[in-house]
């Protein structure tokens, strides 16, 4: 619900174009607002991407000088806050690719370094985060225009790692832009890990590129086959 003070052409939009940062009264006294903002839109709005278009459109042809928020800066450019929300909530996406892993012994981790070098020496950026250590805001940040999600996890008790079990329902919490995924395990005793792991991401409709799953460390046969997955997974991502 916004309010529009017309005598002084203020929007006054509550949660919407916010940011969690205190760096400054107005904009252009945060250096580093956009990344704030981006992560606050992933972390708040991005589930609601489809509500979000039709209150911009309510906004077209409305004299705007200042945009007065309930969190973070006030913003005395509007111009910069709306094309960027213009740009996230019609979810346009980069040629980005977000790599999200857990490991215990070591196994996913080289899997995905693996694959994050294929990837990024055929030109896409990559964005790798440990789930054991990482931010998941900054997760949800990379989430907002990245064009697919590759999550790797060992296989415990014969599901998902907790860690992944986690990233993978805020994904679909969040229901970002994703295009495709892929999937990256190891088990010792049996698998179990790809399967609850796509089961939870089922609703998002992305397309599964491939995933790849070892009997304990990978083989370089297996990390063959990993390099392939991030071939194909970039390909995907340049033709689309």
């Amino acid at each position: 619900m916004f309010t529009y003070l017309v005598e002084d052409k203020v929007l006054f939009p509550c949660d919407f174009f916010g940011a969690h940062v205190d760096g400054g009264i107005y904009d252009e006294d945060i250096e580093d607002l956009m990344v704030h903002a981006k992560r606050y839109f992933g972390e708040i709005m991005m589930p609601y991407r489809a509500m979000a278009v039709k209150a911009l459109e309510k906004m077209d042809g409305l004299p705007l000088e200042i945009i007065a928020p309930s969190h973070g800066p006030i913003h005395r450019n509007p111009a910069r806050i709306l094309e960027a929300y213009r740009k996230w909530t019609k979810g346009k996406t980069k040629r980005k690719v977000v790599v999200v892993y857990v490991t215990m012994w070591g196994s996913t981790r080289k899997m995905a370094s693996t694959l994050t070098e294929t990837i990024l020496s055929e030109g896409l950026n990559v964005e790798l985060y440990d789930l054991a250590s990482a931010d998941l805001g900054e997760i949800a940040k990379d989430l907002v225009d990245s064009k697919a999600i590759v999550l790797g996890a060992p296989t415990v008790l014969g599901g998902a790692h907790p860690l992944a079990v986690s990233a993978a329902y805020l994904v679909r919490a969040l229901r970002p832009p994703l295009k495709f995924g892929a999937f990256l395990s190891s088990y010792g005793w049996g698998g179990g890990a790809l399967r609850q792991i796509q089961e939870i991401l089922g609703p998002l409709k992305i397309e599964v590129v491939g995933a790849v799953e070892t009997h304990g460390p990978p083989t370089e046969d297996d990390l063959t086959k990993v390099v392939e997955l991030g071939k194909t997974l970039a390909e995907k991502v340049r033709g689309s």
